[in-house]
């Protein structure tokens, strides 16, 4: 989810937008991914590396630690205590954030490319690597992090998803992967679908997979078959989509330049604009938790909106 990720930058949120600002923070990196648990906010700040947020009160949101990593934070996932870095050139950072004040590093993962997001699923973190595609690794001792599998794409692996034994890839110009990972030593391509635009970010939800497909809008894809993903509804935003979000019966598209869609997938053959929220310029990252949506905005730092404000 790129990544569990939204792409878009929020300026001035007006009330004609059906969405209010809660919050913003100001980061001293370029904020590219959120993640939210436990009352706080994990954000990866580009090259001021890893931010512990206390989101405990959404209204006042403040800076608890920082952890600076050697290369580009692009994407952060938080399971079991430790907050897992995609850090780009610099491969996978595993950082121990028992404590939120005193993150400290426990172990490091050099990718063979470069690592652009990452998926937690027990102790296996699953890595979006660019032009190495996906590699798994077993985390289950931080200290010596070691390769499981690996299974190259024939695109650019820029984001992934996990449910169960499946892994969800977009794969840029060559669309969307879906692999089997129930042997994590041994992952093999189940299917594909070649999107019309390029596959940045998938978000999986029960039956559905939503692809921000840059110039290709929003596209729907049914793969309760995971052998054969088919599309079944598309959004033309007119604007690139990087990235999208999902929350029940409606999704968050973030388009370059255009803001944020609010849409109805109620009926995913016919998705429509229920809601825009207005944007000025672009950013990286954000995630659905509870009510609110933690948008990580590049250079404006961490948003926290109410989407459904007056």
């Amino acid at each position: 989810m790129l990544r569990a990720s939204l792409l878009l930058l929020f300026g001035l949120l007006p009330a004609a937008a059906g969405a209010r600002s809660v919050a913003s923070l100001d980061t001293p990196g370029y904020a590219q991914a959120v993640a939210v648990a436990g009352g706080r906010a994990y954000v990866a700040d580009g090259d001021r590396g890893l931010l512990v947020v206390d989101v405990s009160e959404p209204g006042k949101p403040e800076i608890l630690s920082a952890l600076d990593t050697p290369g580009f934070a692009w994407d952060v996932a938080v399971a079991g205590g430790r907050a897992y870095v995609a850090d780009g050139s610099t491969g996978l950072r595993i950082i121990d954030v028992g404590d939120p004040r005193a993150p400290r590093e426990l172990g490091v993962f050099d990718t063979p490319n470069f690592a652009l997001a990452v998926a937690v699923a027990g102790d296996l973190v699953f890595v979006a690597d660019r032009l190495a595609g996906l590699q798994i690794v077993d985390v289950k001792d931080p200290a010596k992090p070691r390769l499981l599998g690996a299974l190259d794409t024939p695109g650019a692996a820029l984001d992934v998803e996990v449910r169960g034994p499946i892994a969800f890839l977009a794969d840029g110009d060559r669309g969307v992967r879906v692999a089997d990972v129930s042997d994590p030593a041994a992952p093999r391509l189940l299917g594909a679908l070649d999107t019309p635009g390029s596959a940045f970010d998938v978000e999986a939800a029960g039956d559905l997979l939503y692809v921000a497909d840059r110039l290709g809008g929003v596209r729907i894809l049914d793969v309760s078959d995971p052998a054969a993903p088919r599309e079944i509804g598309a959004f033309d935003t007119r604007d690139f989509v990087l990235g999208v979000a999902a929350d029940g019966s409606r999704i968050f598209a973030a388009t370059r330049g255009a803001g944020l869609r609010i849409l109805d997938v109620g009926d995913p053959q016919r998705p429509r604009q229920t809601g825009a929220i207005e944007a000025a310029g672009e950013a990286w990252g954000a995630e659905v938790h509870g009510d609110l949506l933690f948008v990580a905005g590049g250079s404006a730092g961490l948003q926290v909106v109410d989407p459904d404000g007056p």
